[in-house]
């Protein structure tokens, strides 16, 4: 069944006052776009339904305010953790759930009290998904180089850091996939097990009865582990104590809430860890986010000469070792002619949303000028050099600087390569990454 027929049905839903069919169809349309979140939200005069598709917020479709306390009401009751007769208090569950198109997910629900009503917030995990390749996410040339030397480290930290819904998960499970094999025990301790991997001890986060990441740790080094993933670093004792597990010899993999490789630093020194923890210990911090891929039917291409922010890119190449810019482009497949046509004939790729032939809104990307996604990465590799200025008390600002000096790929550089390759665009760029002063 094509997702219009899913979307009319929701329309007849709604009509019908229908709440099972209502959330049947909703989660069925929610998974098959690729949406990671679902909002269900109140307004004085109506409600509404937004999907949140590759990042951005695009709505589904409005309903009378009349029907919206039953379908908060309905999802209270069927979640079985939350108090239908409670409305003044924001709530949460986990539910799991099956759409029409037999696709296995779980939910995590929020509730939050509006001044219209309550607005119900559903991340997906979308369990049928397959754990994709490395090789396949867009991690390319120098940044492979360094992953793929650090997934072989006995031990130390890989952290991966990144926005909400920005698929640090898939990128950290792409990468315990790769050293997955008979002779390593790999344990990892999640909130919640979004993917159920072959040769992996997963174990799922239960602190309502004390489960906690400190208690599990304590009994996971009695597993004899050779790999550990914790699901994230929030504090101090979760860092310290990720810290130790890697210098006692186990490669630790985790997420934690940054907006760079760079500022991981700074993160990790505000949970007070020492310097000559910190070089001991960090291996490799990965930065990435999920942008909008430029749809390809009704893509073209403009000229952006005196767009501010197409000259702030240009910036980032001017302390770009030339060496390892000449080895970066040639190894991701970019051309003379693709790098010529970005800085000296000033084209981007953009989508015009109108189908080439017919004029009409794009069948494709339904008029949005995008479709589908692309990964950008941000790797920092601790190497030596990297450990000495740390040790030597240089800011993150420095070290950043340092690196990108040397050829280090952070965000802006990937997207640009990105864009150079007709990937993305520079609106894609300046959503997610600031314009910068001139160096």
């Amino acid at each position: 069944m094509e997702i219009a027929e899913f979307k009319a049905q929701l329309q007849q839903s709604i009509l019908r006052s229908d709440i099972v069919k209502i959330f049947d169809n909703l989660l069925t349309i929610a998974v098959e776009e690729g949406a990671s979140d679902i909002h269900i939200e109140p307004l004085e005069n109506y409600s509404r339904i937004r999907l949140r598709i590759d990042w951005v917020l695009e709505e589904l479709i409005q309903y009378p305010r009349s029907l919206h306390e039953s379908v908060i009401s309905k999802f209270k009751i069927e979640s079985g953790q939350m108090r239908p007769d409670e409305k003044r208090l924001p709530q949460d569950a986990r539910v799991s759930s099956i759409t029409q198109t037999n696709k296995e997910i779980d939910l995590r629900a929020n509730t939050l009290p509006t001044v219209w009503w309550e607005k119900l917030v559903m991340r997906i995990v979308d369990k049928s998904k397959a754990i994709p390749q490395l090789n396949t996410l867009g991690i390319v040339w120098s940044n492979k180089v360094s992953i793929e030397k650090h997934l072989q480290d006995p031990n130390g930290i890989l952290l991966n850091t990144g926005p909400t819904g920005s698929w640090k998960t898939t990128t950290l499970y792409a990468a315990l996939n790769e050293i997955n094999d008979i002779e390593r025990n790999i344990i990892t301790y999640e909130d919640p097990v979004e993917n159920k991997m072959e040769w992996l001890n997963q174990s799922q986060v239960r602190s309502d009865i004390g489960y906690t990441f400190l208690s599990w740790l304590r009994s996971a080094l009695r597993q004899d582990p050779d790999v550990i993933m914790v699901w994230e670093i929030r504090d101090k004792e979760t860092l310290e104590m990720a810290m130790e597990s890697a210098m006692t010899w186990h490669l630790v993999f985790s997420t934690i809430h940054t907006n760079s490789a760079v500022e991981t630093l700074t993160r990790a020194f505000n949970l007070w860890a020492k310097p000559f923890m910190v070089a001991g210990t960090f291996n490799l911090v990965i930065a990435q986010r999920l942008c909008r891929h430029v749809c390809q039917n009704c893509a073209t291409r403009i000229s952006v000469k005196t767009d501010p922010r197409y000259l702030n890119a240009l910036e980032t190449f001017k302390e770009f070792d030339k060496e390892a810019l000449k080895n970066e482009l040639i190894s991701r497949g970019i051309s003379w002619q693709q790098w010529n046509d970005f800085v000296k004939d000033w084209l981007v790729s953009v989508g015009t949303w109108k189908d080439p032939k017919t004029g009409q809104p794009c069948p494709i990307c339904w008029g949005s000028g995008y479709k589908w996604r692309v990964w950008i990465y941000e790797l920092m590799d601790y190497s030596d050099d990297i450990k000495t200025l740390i040790l030597d008390g240089k800011s993150a600002f420095e070290i950043g600087h340092y690196a990108l000096a040397k050829g280090m790929i952070d965000l802006e550089r990937d997207w640009i390569f990105k864009i150079m390759l007709w990937m993305t665009t520079l609106d894609e760029l300046y959503r997610f990454v600031k314009l910068r002063n001139k160096r």
